[in-house]
């Protein structure tokens, strides 16, 4: 006699983050599933006609809008929600079956100023067919007040090459943003009131030659959320998965209401962020040395496949205004 096959439970899936910066700010809701880097979610993964609200350790609420043309994404627009460092925030979400979770209050805390983003460019191998690539690192000073906890996320727009030698006409640049990992996280445990000098926050690779604008956030993290980082960075380095969009198989801080021992996937974040951008060039590089060398790569019919490489979102032109954003 054969056993029915018993189907996996459906589990809420949240990834959301509030900070100091003005909203908008989105939450994603979905159930758990096979997600992809797509920023459209499968409509069968989708939580669509949830009801969920913000509120924070003043009083202040506000519902959440849903987006039309993506029903998992949910937009806090209110300004008075807009994160402060020191203020508590919690999440509740109402399924469209009924069900209520919550998240614990989460604590914004202060982040300092990321004082330096540099890149270093390193040659590979000659010996191999590795991409040469650029170092970015970051400078910034923790407090003497321990109990701090970062998380750094830094992308780039980088020049794509399709044709050949589109430097000399005969081939194209369009521009398409790659992604670093989610999970570069650090306690000052060790380090409290010291320097963090050179920290490793991205490598992105020369898929071709020209400008890359490059930007990194460096978040404050509760205690709590550092954790949950950690264990999500855990779980990569067994699954070699390294560019997935979004930790969808570890409980974080959003539970059932009436029962927190029922949790969520996914982690509802507060971060106070400091952001910085740059231009890193290359026209000091020998370019007929670099065409020689990968050009049989990089203008073949099958271009090499770059893990955090968003060739989907290539777009034609550099992103203006790069370095005055904010200002």
């Amino acid at each position: 006699m054969q056993l029915p096959i018993r189907q996996m439970e459906r589990r809420l899936v949240v990834d959301g983050l509030i900070t100091d910066e003005p909203p908008p700010y989105p939450i994603k809701l979905t159930y758990s599933g096979n997600l992809s880097r797509s920023l459209l979610i499968p409509d069968e993964l989708a939580i669509n006609g949830a009801v969920v609200f913000v509120d924070d350790n003043l009083g202040n609420r506000t519902q959440l809008l849903q987006d039309p043309l993506n029903p998992a994404f949910y937009w806090l627009r209110d300004a008075r929600l807009r994160g402060v460092p020191g203020r508590s925030y919690t999440l509740r979400v109402t399924l469209p079956d009924g069900t209520r979770y919550q998240s614990r209050p989460e604590r914004m805390a202060p982040v300092p100023e990321l004082e330096r983003v540099y890149g270093e460019y390193r040659e590979s191998d000659r010996n191999t067919s590795q991409l040469n690539t650029f170092l970015v690192r970051i400078d910034t000073q923790d407090p003497p007040t321990p109990g701090n906890y970062y998380r750094w996320q830094a992308m780039c727009y980088m020049p794509v090459w399709s044709g050949s030698d589109p430097l000399r006409g005969r081939g194209a640049i369009s521009y398409a943003p790659f992604y670093g990992l989610l999970t570069n996280v650090l306690s000052d445990q060790l380090i409290n009131g010291n320097r963090v000098a050179g920290r490793l926050v991205l490598t992105p690779p020369l898929v071709g030659l020209g400008a890359q604008y490059v930007e990194v956030r460096q978040y404050s993290l509760s205690r709590e959320a550092y954790q949950y980082w950690t264990r999500y960075e855990q779980q990569l380095a067994r699954s070699g998965t390294l560019f997935d969009a979004q930790p969808a198989s570890i409980e974080g801080n959003v539970y059932a209401a009436g029962d927190s021992t029922r949790l969520a996937l996914g982690y509802f974040g507060v971060s106070a962020v400091s952001r910085r951008r740059i231009v890193m060039e290359t026209d000091t590089l020998d370019y007929n040395d670099f065409v020689a060398r990968f050009g049989p790569v990089l203008f073949s019919n099958t271009p090499p496949s770059v893990p955090g490489l968003a060739r989907e979102q290539t777009q034609a032109a550099p992103p203006p205004n790069w370095l005055t954003y904010g200002r």
